[in-house]
């Protein structure tokens, strides 16, 4: 018998999304009124992607972790000439290119490139593990994909998943195997290219400028940091209450996606704010207890890359609107609205919960055994 789905994942995913849909009618009615004539046709789009991105979550934890394995290069493969096509043929929106627009619906390549990428390099340390001591029949393959990876977010410009994803392979190459001296070299030599990335575009050094001191420039690039700061200081303990907000009333850009947890500061307070971080701390703690008790390297290194770029994803995201890390305009995963991210993070969902439901069934009866004796001691 298989065991069943990880409740506690899909508690997480649920509260994740209830608490969404209360945030996002509150924080788009007044600019969907405004900007398409029609107060809920923001939450009513939302109330579509959700059920989709449900459903896609449930078809990828079909799916048996070897059949990922097997699949991962040509799954790499197509991601990354998505990522060249919407460079072609996508659209470009505030000078970024990252988007493909189907029937009204824009998707984001980068959602399916994550995902794959980090289904490569588990596949790859899973399978040739004696390779890992030599940098070039080891580390460099890897390298090589990642690099191209980042080179096609940097012509987007995406510089915050470039960070994400990078972050993301470093952890699982070290905690792979790969000696430490072979990351420490590569990271000598990324961490100057990453900064000169920083400083060859202007409003990368705006953002971090405004981040040391937004009030230098609280009408220009401070702005957006200043009223999510006001946000979260006027929100107090409680909050204003739900939907008595006044920072989405467009003096809060992005309300709704971005800067949504600006907004549940200002309505729900403290304590709402507290509560989002303790969902999400609980999803990270399980992802990870899912990774540890998985005995084969793939799945372990698969669960524990997908459950890393959750939360990675949620802690720059709360970071960025406290004022803690410059401004990065990343969504919060099953939170912030954006179809895109919640196909994303729906397959990272589904590849957790997949791995969790083929787990070996002595496997699975043993833990419940084991939980059950502490019960009954």
């Amino acid at each position: 018998m298989r065991p069943a789905f990880d409740s506690i994942l899909i508690g997480c995913v649920i509260a994740l999304l209830t608490l969404s849909i209360l945030m996002v009618s509150s924080a788009s009615l007044s600019v969907a009124e405004v900007r398409y004539d029609d107060a809920f046709r923001i939450i009513r789009h939302w109330l579509i992607y959700i059920p989709l991105g449900l459903l896609l979550m449930w078809g990828v934890s079909r799916v048996h972790p070897s059949w990922w394995k097997a699949a991962s290069l040509p799954l790499l493969i197509a991601a990354l000439l998505a990522m060249v096509a919407v460079l072609i043929a996508g659209q470009s929106l505030n000078g970024a290119t990252r988007w493909f627009s189907f029937f009204g619906i824009s998707l984001q390549p980068v959602e399916l490139l994550k995902p794959t990428v980090i289904l490569y390099i588990a596949y790859y340390i899973s399978t040739f593990p004696d390779r890992l001591k030599q940098l070039s029949s080891g580390l460099a393959p890897m390298l090589f994909i990642l690099c191209i990876a980042l080179l096609l977010l940097m012509l987007q410009p995406d510089f915050g998943n470039s960070v994400l994803l990078a972050s993301v392979c470093f952890t699982l190459w070290f905690v792979g195997g790969v000696p430490f001296r072979h990351l420490a070299g590569i990271a000598a030599i990324l961490i100057p290219i990453a900064i000169i990335a920083v400083i060859a575009e202007p409003y990368r050094v705006e953002r971090l400028l405004s981040f040391t001191d937004p009030w230098a420039d609280q009408f220009g690039s401070g702005y957006q940091l200043i009223q999510s700061m006001i946000a979260f200081g006027s929100g107090g303990l409680t909050g204003s209450g739900l939907g008595q907000g006044v920072q989405k009333l467009f003096y809060l850009p992005e309300a709704f996606t971005d800067f949504i947890a600006a907004v549940m500061g200002e309505e729900l307070g403290l304590i709402g704010t507290a509560g989002l971080i303790i969902i999400f701390g609980i999803l990270i703690m399980r992802g990870l207890q899912l990774a540890m008790r998985c005995e084969q390297t793939f799945e372990r290194l698969l669960a524990l890359g997908c459950t890393l770029l959750i939360g990675i994803s949620f802690f720059i995201n709360l970071a960025a609107v406290m004022g803690l890390i410059p401004t990065k305009g990343m969504p919060i995963p099953f939170f912030s609205y954006g179809g895109s991210a919640l196909f994303g993070n729906c397959i990272l969902m589904g590849l957790l919960l997949g791995i969790h439901r083929h787990l070996p069934v002595q496997q699975n009866n043993s833990t419940r055994h084991k939980r059950a004796a502490e019960v009954v001691a």
